[in-house]
């Protein structure tokens, strides 16, 4: 598949959809539950790896051999715009069924602390450059 117009519509509106579903699950958890523990980012990222299996493993199999552009809408698009904790999540779920466990470990423990070394340099950053 190449990148032409009907891709970049397909992740277009999928990022929309995904993006107005997270703010919403986000508001609605926030108002029931409060603003402490980080709740709704937590239900988001679960719910959106449980959603992008079923969606890989449905698309992808006999089940139900959904087009690419259909894969591309749902995964990148309205998956990716919910969540890219659900891509992180099937990505080592893939390395892990090639049978490179070390290399799936490696890779989230890798994306977990980098990327939280990565925010807490972008904060460190910006309050430099903003002091100076």
């Amino acid at each position: 598949m190449t990148i032409g117009w009907q891709s970049l519509l397909a992740v277009l509106v999928g990022g929309g959809i995904g993006s107005v579903i997270r703010y919403t699950v986000t508001f609605a958890i926030t108002q029931r539950f409060g603003a402490g523990f980080p709740l709704w980012t937590f239900i988001i990222n679960i719910t959106g790896s449980l959603i992008i299996g079923i969606v890989a493993e449905i698309t992808q199999t006999r089940v139900f051999a959904g087009s690419a552009l259909l894969r591309l809408f749902l995964m990148t698009g309205v998956l990716g715009g919910y969540t890219t904790f659900s891509t992180f999540s099937l990505d080592a779920l893939t390395l892990m069924r090639e049978g490179d466990q070390l290399l799936a470990f490696a890779y989230v423990a890798g994306s977990v602390v980098l990327g939280i070394a990565a925010a807490f340099g972008g904060v460190a950053l910006v309050r430099a450059f903003s002091s100076a």
